[in-house]
């Protein structure tokens, strides 16, 4: 079909508004643990369940020496002790707490402890309240392998303000190790995942969007989101994005064809096949689509294969979104191919689509989301959304085909290859 035969759709009950731009906060708010006191009187409620530490404490209490345990690579109890001596008495105590069926049929490994057990969590309980209330300190914990207490800090600039807390303390410093992880972000299509798949959210200066899919751009590996996302729509400015917020870089904006007027563009508005934009990726990227319980629900309940792809659906189809702010939900395709305008915007789209529903099926973060039909485990993409609206509810998208077109891309597929 020609752009000149192509339906001009003018939505006038429901504008279509952009599904993904809310707006980003300057920062972002974590609980404050500041000023809390370590508790002392949990271990009388009755109501309180024994924790692991308090079990390995009250091993400790049994066997002078005890180091606490740990499971190894080959599957093995290691059980580290001050005295080597003590091992029959901690594998009788070890089975007295957590029952005999802990104990593996060919007994215990020992290794040397240099501190105990109760040691070791008196330091942590000592050392947590300040750590954790730095910006940075992702957790501390009694590291049974390395018979020391462990602090994880996000990057490498905290750690000189660790330490003076350390030093202020008063503390051993030689029981101490401090590593870098990852933050810990919720587990849901807002958290921070890697390697990173479509589905989830990614964040651009100003805005909050959705990771579109994996793909390849002449041996790039990258992924696709909205052109509405960057920092200006239409031309490449290098926007970098987040997952799934700053600084953690996914991708940096490398291809994003500028909107042209004339011929059959509207008067007054400039035109593309799609909303698109590619990212060159800076970490991992999986071929996955990720899926929620339904809409709304923002907990990841499965990673869906992307076998292979649908370049352009037909009216009639239903097919899937996940976005980061309303998940995962369906339509049927009601608009087919149409020419549609992006309301509030000067901007006008050829040959996408529009997807139905009695319910709501889009909402502002979603820009960016995979279109894809749902089969069992699998999603086989065919667009990107970039806008919904009501009455009746509804997304739109732009067809899979327009975007490989327009930004020399095709996606990364099951099996690590391009489709």
């Amino acid at each position: 079909m020609t752009k000149q035969g192509i339906l001009r759709m003018v939505v006038s009950a429901a504008t279509l508004w952009w599904g993904g731009c809310g707006e980003a906060p300057g920062q972002a708010v974590m609980p404050d643990s500041r000023g809390v006191e370590p508790r002392t009187d949990v271990s009388s409620s009755p109501l309180r369940l024994r924790t692991l530490d308090d079990a390995l404490l009250e091993i400790d209490a049994a066997v002078p020496g005890f180091g606490g345990m740990y499971y190894d690579e080959k599957g093995q109890l290691v059980v580290r002790l001050v005295h080597a001596s003590a091992a029959p008495a901690a594998a009788r105590a070890i089975a007295a707490v957590f029952g005999q069926e802990k104990l593996p049929a060919g007994g215990v490994v020992t290794e040397p402890a240099t501190r105990t057990f109760a040691q070791l969590k008196a330091l942590h309980t000592l050392i947590t309240p300040s750590a954790l209330s730095q910006a940075g300190v992702v957790l501390t914990d009694v590291d049974e392998k390395t018979n020391r207490v462990a602090i994880g800090i996000e990057r490498a600039e905290v750690r000189p303000g660790l330490e003076k807390i350390i030093e202020r303390l008063g503390v051993d410093r030689d029981a101490i190790d401090i590593v870098e992880v990852d933050p810990i972000l919720p587990s849901n299509v807002q958290g921070g995942w890697k390697p990173i798949s479509g589905g989830i959210q990614i964040e651009t200066p100003g805005s909050y969007c959705t990771l579109g899919f994996a793909a390849l751009q002449s041996g790039t590996l990258g992924f696709v989101t909205n052109s509405h996302c960057t920092q200006t729509q239409g031309g490449v400015e290098s926007t970098p994005a987040y997952q799934a917020v700053y600084p953690d870089l996914a991708g940096t904006e490398t291809t994003d064809p500028f909107y042209s007027s004339g011929g059959s563009c509207p008067v007054g508005r400039i035109c593309r096949d799609s909303d698109s934009a590619f990212f060159s990726a800076n970490t991992t990227v999986n071929p996955l689509v990720a899926m929620t319980p339904g809409a709304f629900n923002l907990s990841i309940s499965g990673w869906l294969d992307v076998p292979g792809k649908v370049l352009y659906p037909s009216q009639g189809q239903v097919v899937y979104k996940t976005g980061r702010s309303s998940g995962t939900t369906s339509g049927t395709i009601q608009w087919a191919c149409a020419t549609v305008n992006s309301g509030g915007t000067p901007h006008t789209y050829f040959c996408n689509y529009i997807a139905t529903s009695s319910q709501q099926n889009g909402a502002p973060g979603d820009s960016g989301s995979p279109v894809y039909f749902l089969s069992g485990n699998t999603a086989q993409l065919t667009g990107l959304m970039w806008g919904s609206g009501s009455n009746p509810w509804n997304f739109a998208f732009a067809p899979l085909g327009a975007i490989q077109n327009e930004l020399g891309v095709v996606p990364y597929c099951q099996g690590f290859v391009g489709c």
